[in-house]
């Protein structure tokens, strides 16, 4: 009887500590042990967003060794006191933190004897070979984590990030195999490739995609129950868009640039900051729902040494999926992602054992989710985080100002519809295996379809045309039956 009575408490305890619920106690525990962070946090983000006349969301955790312990969004919505749907279940993409979960996942296989990191390319796909110009057999599933792998496709990185493919690994080993570039030296060069291939190895050794282990070793394990690495899980209108915005214009383009097939090992995760709490409170606790403490440790120490600035971080170290850096003379293991206007931030300091979340979508603003990470650790620290701040937010102000300050083509260039433009309707082919280039009508206007994305088309200054994808722009030209753009040639 004494265990019954003991046995939900216990269960509780255990759920509290994974933090698979958010205990009132945690925020209570932190509003009283800082009672000032929340009103002078707030304030200041108001203050930044009114003063930058933004646009689209801002959403922000501070997440402790319990979980999630405060947390705040701020949109136009909210601002004027109006219901808005941005909350900590608002579903949101994490773009390049992917990397940190694709790290652990393959950590995990190791632990469950399934690979070995140590082991080579070659042993798990021989037929990524490189045209036998590589010598796959020195390359180790760790290079590939770490980026010390030396490869790079710029075909395969294009498909997988923004394009589209549609004849599964095999299309993107071929591209690897014919489309190369290749550092022998060892050194640390970041790019999507490593954790995609890494993926690859998975799927290879498994007999499972990549996205399916995820959610059966950290997703599901973790209870993250609003998290997925495809799209098509959700209703596409509750995703946080991009925004691609200027003070003149207001808003120029919005979107989710992101469909199933570009959803990938290097950036394809979209979450909730209830989801990502838990994810960076296993990572705080070194939980050993997903690994033991040693596993744990190679993830969180440096595999590799870089010395690299971002922003305000010093980074000089990677481990198997996050950067190693110092902040404020602490260490902070940190993994950004953006795509588009989309900005996220996701942090710990190992030692203070708290770790921040933050994300926005206005493009302009892409460096505010790491000043206001920096400002919510000052303020945690006890640092002169108003003075930080002042310093801090230079580069922020120069940084809006370049890109409110970009010229976006307007409607008064776009190409509209007579039977002289009628001229370069069609589908184009390239002999390299590129994605299919189809230009066709909608409405008063072209369209220019890239693979999985298309926008319209414009007339442009250098005698040929342009379009904004929402990721990307590219000009082209047509002179007869031929495409050109950028080094591409495609045939109709």
């Amino acid at each position: 009887m004494r265990l019954l009575i003991l046995l939900p408490l216990m269960l509780f305890i255990i759920a509290c500590k994974r933090g698979d619920d958010t205990p009132l106690k945690n925020k209570e525990k932190f509003e009283k042990e800082h009672s000032d962070f929340a009103t002078k946090f707030q304030n200041k983000v108001r203050d930044i967003y009114t003063e930058k006349e933004m646009h689209g969301d801002f959403i922000f955790a501070v997440v402790d060794e319990n979980g999630l312990a405060y947390s705040f969004a701020l949109n136009r919505e909210i601002l004027k006191g109006e219901e808005s749907s941005l909350d900590n279940d608002t579903p949101i993409y994490i773009a390049s933190s992917t990397k940190s979960f694709t790290g652990t996942l393959l950590k995990i296989l190791e632990e469950n004897n399934v690979l070995d990191l140590n082991n080579s390319l070659q042993e798990y796909l021989p037929k990524l070979n490189y045209g036998d110009s590589i010598e796959t057999q020195n390359i180790a599933i760790k290079n590939l984590l770490n980026h010390t792998h030396g490869t790079f496709s710029t075909s395969m990185t294009w498909k997988t990030a923004f394009l589209g493919y549609s004849e599964g690994n095999e299309e993107l080993i071929n591209d690897m195999n014919t489309d190369f570039l290749f550092d022998p030296s060892g050194r640390y060069r970041y790019s999507n490739v490593g954790p995609i291939v890494a993926g690859m190895v998975a799927e290879k050794v498994t007999g499972k995609t990549w996205k399916a282990l995820m959610k059966e070793h950290i997703f599901t394990p973790l209870q993250m129950k609003n998290t997925s690495a495809n799209v098509s899980d959700y209703a596409i209108e509750d995703i946080r868009p991009s925004f691609t915005v200027t003070k003149e214009r207001g808003i120029i383009e919005k979107g989710l640039y992101k469909s199933d097939i570009t959803m990938h090992a290097s950036g394809g995760i979209i979450s909730t900051i209830n989801d990502l709490a838990k994810w960076l409170a296993a990572n705080i606790n070194q939980d050993n729902e997903l690994l033991d403490n040693g596993s744990w440790e190679e993830l969180h120490t440096s595999t590799t040494t870089q010395d690299k600035k971002y922003y305000t971080y010093h980074r000089n170290g990677y481990s198997l999926g996050w950067d190693i850096a110092e902040y404020q003379n602490e260490k902070i293991l940190t993994r950004f992602g953006g795509l588009a206007g989309i900005s996220f931030h996701i942090s710990f300091m190992p030692d203070k054992k708290v770790g921040v979340i933050a994300f926005s979508n206005d493009n302009r603003a892409y460096l505010l989710p790491h000043m206001m990470a920096n400002y919510g650790y000052n303020l945690i620290n006890k640092q002169s985080a108003d003075s930080i701040l002042n310093i801090e937010k230079t580069a922020f102000d120069k940084s809006f100002k370049r890109e409110d300050n970009i010229k976006y083509p307007d409607d008064s260039h776009v190409l509209t519809v007579n039977t002289l433009n009628d001229a370069i309707l069609g589908t184009y082919h390239n002999a390299k295996n590129w994605p299919t280039i189809n230009i066709f009508k909608e409405g008063d206007h072209y369209i220019f379809k890239w693979g999985v994305l298309k926008g319209k088309i414009f007339r442009n200054d250098k005698g040929g045309y342009s379009s904004n994808l929402g990721v990307l722009s590219r000009d082209f030209k047509i002179s007869n039956d031929t495409l050109m753009t950028g080094s591409l040639i495609y045939k109709r």
